[in-house]
């Protein structure tokens, strides 16, 4: 396999790099590393608390051996947590997800993703190693430039929900019917996933997984139920989802020491276990409101309101309120070209979850951030 560089065209080999700085630069070397057996550590260097944080560990402790990489999460939850993947973790990766494309053959891979995490390295890296066929990728994408390369017949495209989202709203006359998209997991409503593929002819399969347990499940377009990955097995415990499976780490760094971790792996996502093999996500445990009794999920809330035309993104919080002896409160940053009245909101809210009162404070012409895969991490 070969690197296209689509900001320059040229064609880059896999090959080292002291100080990658471009995206194709960060992929050639990670697979440089990877094909070589040379350990890395992979994180965002354009986060300075991030790299202060990775600065003041123990240097000789990240040294792990019978590893490929080290993974720093974001720490947009809390402190970042590094996570050891091996060779083999990454390979059995796409092993199980190759399975999945049942009998749609790819020539290429264009990937929107940056090499800075587990998502862009395995699935826009290694996948397309194991698979042997070119990447193209560039610095940064307009969804009218994506639409062009996922017109080309056996396209493989790695992106996020935004650029589904994106692609939704230029309604391209096209199709991309010899494609698949694959996203990683920041919300995607069923319904952007039935216009999507309504629209351009083409399934988006959207993967579920952390950096810790690598991938776990998947579904496609308006599909509400997730379906595990070969070998991946599923339990709950007090409704939360636990994952045992050769894809998951061996050892973490967490508030700055080395743990070694055992299976099942616990998660923070809420489920609902249908049978060994399928599940409903209803939200991850920091991300559930109690009101009136009943569980509503911020991702939830954040879809409808996504609906309203004239508002481009939405983020909730849960805050309680001191004045409120148990129901919580929700704080909602809206980005959009309106302001989001709060009379629109209730009967919004209504429509969707009947009578019972959700207390909110509605804060207007706000700037949504995300991350590098997508997920909304903050607003200005």
């Amino acid at each position: 396999m070969k690197i296209y560089d689509m900001d320059r065209k040229e064609y880059l080999e896999i090959q080292k790099f002291d100080n990658p700085s471009r995206k194709v630069e960060q992929l050639s070397d990670a697979l440089y590393r990877f094909k070589e057996g040379i350990f890395d550590i992979i994180y965002d260097k354009s986060q300075p608390s991030l790299v202060k944080y990775i600065h003041s560990l123990d240097q000789e402790m990240l040294q792990q051996k019978d590893f490929q990489f080290l993974y720093f999460t974001s720490g947009t939850t809390g402190t970042p947590t590094g996570v050891y993947k091996t060779k083999f973790n990454s390979l059995k990766q796409a092993e199980v997800l190759i399975k999945t494309f049942d009998n749609m053959k790819f020539n290429r891979v264009v990937t929107t993703v940056p090499f800075v995490h587990i998502y862009g390295i395995d699935i826009g890296g290694v996948l397309p190693f194991v698979l042997d066929i070119d990447v193209y990728t560039k610095e940064n994408f307009l969804p009218e430039e994506l639409a062009v390369e996922a017109e080309k017949e056996g396209t493989l495209i790695v992106t996020t929900p935004v650029f589904i989202k994106a692609l939704n709203r230029i309604k391209k006359n096209t199709t991309f019917k010899d494609s698949l998209f694959l996203t990683s997991t920041a919300p995607l409503s069923a319904e952007d996933g039935k216009t999507f593929k309504e629209l351009y002819d083409c399934d988006v399969m959207q993967l579920f997984a952390s950096t810790e347990t690598g991938l776990i499940a998947h579904k496609k377009n308006d599909e509400t139920i997730l379906e595990t990955y070969d070998e991946v097995k599923i339990g709950e415990d007090n409704g939360m989802l636990n994952v045992s499976s050769p894809l998951v780490t061996q050892r973490i760094i967490k508030e700055g020491k080395l743990h070694n971790v055992k299976q099942p792996f616990q998660t923070e996502d809420i489920v609902e276990i249908l049978n060994e093999h399928q599940f409903k996500l209803l939200g991850r445990s920091s991300n559930l409101a109690k009101i009136a009794g009943k569980r509503i999920s911020t991702q939830q809330i954040e879809n409808i309101i996504e609906t309203l035309d004239g508002i481009s993104a939405a983020l909730v919080k849960i805050k309680r309120d001191d004045s409120a002896l148990k129901d919580e409160i929700l704080y909602i940053y809206i980005e959009g070209d309106i302001e989001l009245k709060g009379k629109t909101l209730r009967t919004l809210l209504k429509e969707h979850f009947g009578s019972i009162h959700i207390p909110f404070k509605i804060h207007n012409n706000k700037r949504i951030l995300r991350s590098s895969v997508g997920k909304k991490i903050g607003f200005e």
